[in-house]
């Protein structure tokens, strides 16, 4: 599983947590991290966890009320953030440019370093704003396009499990995914995602991944043929995110009616073998195998590489 400890700027990070220790612990340890080295440390949140980050940074040592007056911690009610980035229930770019840009803006004035923690996105999702999720997300982005620093966000498990489509666009739009690595499934529209960190044996562990997701969820999708296509899929693409791409890699895998996508996602813009199927030999067995596959380019973020095989 892939960390946040040694975040760099540019990062995005997102954690699908189930308990809120799960995440109170990762964030802190985040936020720690910028402040010890002379940066600034960002959370805009809900007050309940607001108050577990900074009872477990004042229990490492930080001086709080210090930080708090040399602006290197500066906290956001996440709530009172979403309503002033909102018009008529919609996302307004100026204002977030206004309110979140020029934020970040003035922390890293001097060249100082910004690591921001933000659940504005897992707020708008709760209220069943799922699009505007993704447009904050991608807005993020860009910011960090313009601007250097770090973002971590975080989503109650809870409140993702069932909605594949939406999750794999919210995992699309990350550079490394924490979490659901037991997946997530609702009736008639399974789905599991789960990162893997840059080492020889990850494909390997991403094939058991996508078999063992395969079986859990039961029924034809349990298919003996379904589940080694699959695995030959899945390991094919990872090793291509390996060898070729020099990158951590995070698969997605989601059923549609008879259809079964498997997306891998690496850090990589270009890199990777080259999209002219040799046949019977990697991305030309995935060829043979697949009903439709494709690339996506994630710009500076990477690229998506994803399959569809019938059931």
């Amino acid at each position: 599983m892939v960390g946040t400890e040694n975040l760099n700027a540019g990062h995005h990070v997102v954690q699908f947590y189930g308990h809120d220790e799960d995440l109170a612990g990762r964030v802190a340890g985040y936020l720690l991290e910028a402040l010890r080295d002379g940066g600034v440390a960002i959370v805009i949140a809900t007050p309940e966890h607001r108050r577990d980050f900074e009872t477990r940074l004042a229990r490492a040592g930080l001086d709080l009320a210090a930080a708090r007056d040399r602006g290197t911690y500066l906290a956001l009610d996440a709530r009172e953030a979403v309503r002033a980035l909102m018009t008529a229930e919609r996302l307004d770019a100026a204002a977030f440019d206004r309110v979140i840009g020029g934020l970040i803006e003035r922390a890293a004035r001097d060249g100082r370093p910004v690591r921001a923690y933000g659940e504005m996105v897992a707020l708008l999702w709760e209220d069943g704003l799922v699009n505007a999720v993704v447009q904050l997300e991608a807005m993020w982005n860009e910011l960090g396009r313009r601007q250097s620093f770090s973002l971590f966000c975080g989503y109650p498990a809870s409140a993702v499990t069932g909605k594949v489509d939406a999750l794999a666009e919210v995992c699309r739009l990350h550079q490394e995914v924490v979490g659901l690595s037991q997946g997530t499934a609702s009736r008639g529209a399974p789905g599991a995602v789960r990162t893997f960190a840059f080492a020889g044996d990850a494909p390997a562990a991403a094939r058991h991944f996508a078999v063992g997701a395969l079986r859990d969820w039961g029924g034809d999708w349990g298919a003996a043929d379904l589940a080694d296509d699959a695995a030959l899929v899945v390991t094919e693409l990872a090793a291509n995110a390996i060898v070729h791409a020099h990158s951590w890699f995070t698969v997605i895998l989601s059923g549609h009616g008879d259809l079964l996508r498997i997306s891998v996602r690496d850090a990589s813009p270009e890199g990777g073998e080259p999209l002219v199927p040799v046949p019977l030999h990697g991305l030309g067995a995935v060829d043979a195998l697949a009903s439709r596959w494709g690339v996506e380019s994630l710009g500076h973020a990477g690229k998506t590489v994803w399959v569809e095989l019938r059931r």
